[in-house]
Parts: structure tokens; C-alpha cells; sequence
């Protein structure tokens, strides 16, 4: 029995799909839409992605993977971060200068030198001239400063160009040496330096044999003196100074201080209500004076041993700028040292 085909665009039918009307055309045309697109028949909900240009990681247990199945979020390519600079002690950078500045060249090392910076003698006498002399180059100028017995910069300073030479009077108080520095500058920082000594000669003596190796401050003050010995130290009298100089035994910070001597001719020479102990003596005069008025020199010291004995005593200082010397002669012909600021003192025995 043959089958009715149905009209196609017929009034009052719906037609049907073309593939149904004509099976293997339908078929034919699936096929050939496969081949065009190059995909599979796709599931009913399911979302398209792209083919993946690389393959994809193994679905093994790594941290952080996506689970099998699901699709993972992409994310923005990254370039790996630079490793940042040291936590301890990072060694600084130089500033990098403004477009708008032209960087300076870095100063050649060495380029400043100085050829020669001498005297016209190797040994003075305090109060001589001398003739400084120098020669420099490479240098945008130089200045040649004095020196003080410290090393200090001091008066008087020079500028010098690259070659001269200058005369200089020495202080007649100056002891042992001489000093001056010559500096070279370039783009204002010192480029070379030079230091100059010159010896001096010794213009005095110690009055005792065997005296210190460096120079007395001056000639020694020659004068009236007097000692006491007491309990717990001595006192010393230095007319040429008028000072009364006081030794301790005690190991106290202060082993020794000066006073000056207030004690004058028609003063009271001692307070007769004051009542020593059966063999010591109460001190008189200038030394009685303050050991009356000064507790402490009284309390340590304690009563005087012996009586007061005068003598011509001879005093100098050592020529140390800070922390000099000094030494007094002792009515024995022994010298006394004592040492810098009250620190120290101890009887010296001279031989003649």
C-alpha cells in the first residue's frame, strides 16, 4: 500500500522538519555541519571551552589544583617577583641626581699631591724664626694651620698657593716641639695632608738630678719654704707661690690639694685654746691657720708629729699640656712628686 505525502506548504498543515520529511538528506547535512565545526555532538547544558593549546597537569593531589570536573577560574598571567633587597645591613645606594643636574666627575685618586712641605731646620730654639717652604699640586688650593702642643688646629693659618715659602717667629714658651699641617683641598673636601715637626732645644734645667726626660715649663722657682709632718701627711710651703701644698696618706679620691696661704705677719699664730694630745702638736702659722678653718685638711691630716721646719725649696712643673707634673723639693734634699690634679704624690730620694 502505497504511503500519502503529505503536501509541503499546504494550507491548514504544519510541516514538519526537513530532515524528517527527507531522512538521509537530514543525515547527510548533520554530518557535513560535523565536519564544518570540527565538535562533538554537545550534551544539552553543557559549556563550550576553547581547545587547550597545552596539555593539561596530571589530575594527581596538588595543593590548590581544581577538582576533576570542574572548570578553574583563570587567572591574569603574572611575571615571577624579583627577589628584594637584604634585611640586614643593606649597603646604600647614591642618590641618583635630577634629570636636570649634570653629575660631577669623581675626583681622580691621587691627583692631589704634595711634593714637599719642610723648614729651613730640623732643630730650633724656642723663640727662633724659621722658613716654612712647600710644594702641591693637583689641588684647588691649600692652607697650612699651627698646630697646638695637643695636635689641635690654631692660630695663625695660612693659604698658600702650589709653591712660597713663609717665616714664622716660635713662642719663646713653647716646649719640646713645633707643629704645622699643610692640607690640600679639592672640590672642598682634603685631598692630601702633610704634618711638620720641628724639635725644639730644652732652654731649661731641672733643679734636681735625674729629672724627668721631657722639658720643664721653665726655669725653677727658687724661694723660702717650710714643712710639718703630721699624722696622716706632711705640708709644704712654697713662698714663690705663696700656696701651702698639702700631701695625704689616706687613699682618698683628693691625695693632695693647694691652698693659698691666707696667713700674714701680725696674725695669731696659733689658738691657745686648743690642747694637743701629749706628744703632738698643734701646727702654726699659715699652716696653723687652715688647718683650723679646713675640716678636712684637720680631720686627715690629724696632729702635727714635728715642728714646722724651714728651708729654700725649689718648685717645676713638667711641660704637659694637660695633665703636667709637679715637683717640689723637700727640706731633706729629696724632691716631692706630685702628680696630675691631686691624683697621686710620692717622696723621690735624689742623688747628688
Amino acid at each position: 500500500m502505497e504511503h500519502e505525502r503529505p503536501e509541503v506548504g499546504g494550507r491548514g498543515s504544519r510541516p514538519g522538519p526537513w530532515w524528517a520529511v527527507h531522512p538521509l538528506i537530514g543525515v547527510m547535512a548533520a554530518l557535513a555541519m560535523l565536519a564544518l565545526t570540527g565538535c562533538a555532538a554537545l550534551r544539552p547544558g553543557a559549556t563550550p571551552t576553547s581547545t587547550p593549546t597545552t596539555l593539561p597537569a596530571t589530575p594527581e593531589t596538588v595543593p590548590g589544583s581544581p577538582t576533576p570536573g570542574t572548570l578553574p577560574t583563570p587567572t591574569p598571567h603574572q611575571e615571577t617577583p624579583r627577589p628584594g633587597p637584604p634585611t640586614s645591613s643593606p649597603t646604600p645606594l647614591p642618590a641618583s641626581p635630577s634629570p636636570s643636574a649634570t653629575p660631577s666627575p669623581s675626583p681622580t685618586a691621587g691627583a692631589a699631591v704634595i711634593h714637599s712641605f719642610r723648614a729651613d731646620v730640623d732643630v730650633a730654639d724656642p723663640g727662633d724664626t724659621i722658613t716654612l717652604s712647600w710644594h702641591w699640586s693637583g689641588g684647588e688650593g691649600a692652607t697650612i694651620y699651627h698646630l697646638f702642643p695637643t695636635g689641635q688646629l690654631s692660630e695663625p693659618f695660612w693659604e698658600v698657593g702650589p709653591t712660597g715659602s713663609l717665616d714664622y717667629t716660635i713662642s719663646p714658651d713653647r716646649r719640646n716641639t713645633d707643629m704645622f699641617v699643610l692640607y690640600v683641598f679639592d672640590r672642598g673636601a682634603v685631598a692630601a695632608q702633610d704634618t711638620l715637626v720641628i724639635a725644639l732645644t730644652c732652654p731649661d734645667k731641672w733643679f734636681f738630678t735625674g729629672g724627668p726626660d721631657i722639658c720643664p715649663t721653665g726655669p725653677a722657682l727658687f724661694g723660702e719654704g717650710a714643712e710639718q709632718h703630721f699624722q696622716g701627711g706632711t705640708m709644704v710651703w712654697v713662698g714663690a707661690e705663696d700656696r701651702i701644698y698639702v700631701l695625704f696618706h689616706d687613699p682618698q679620691y683628693w691625695r693632695w690639694r693647694a691652698y693659698q696661704d691666707e696667713w700674714d705677719e701680725g696674725d695669731p699664730t696659733m689658738d691657745p685654746a686648743i690642747e694637743p694630745p701629749a706628744g703632738l702638736l698643734q701646727p702654726v702659722r699659715g699652716f696653723g691657720l687652715l688647718w683650723r678653718e679646713n675640716a678636712e685638711v684637720r680631720e686627715r691630716l690629724g696632729w702635727a708629729v714635728r715642728e714646722e721646719q724651714g728651708y729654700e725649696t725649689a718648685l717645676q712643673r713638667t711641660s704637659h699640656v694637660r695633665y703636667p707634673d709637679l715637683y717640689i723639693r723637700a727640706a731633706d734634699g729629696g724632691v716631692w712628686k706630685l702628680g696630675p690634679n691631686g691624683s697621686a704624690w710620692e717622696y723621690v730620694a735624689v742623688r747628688n
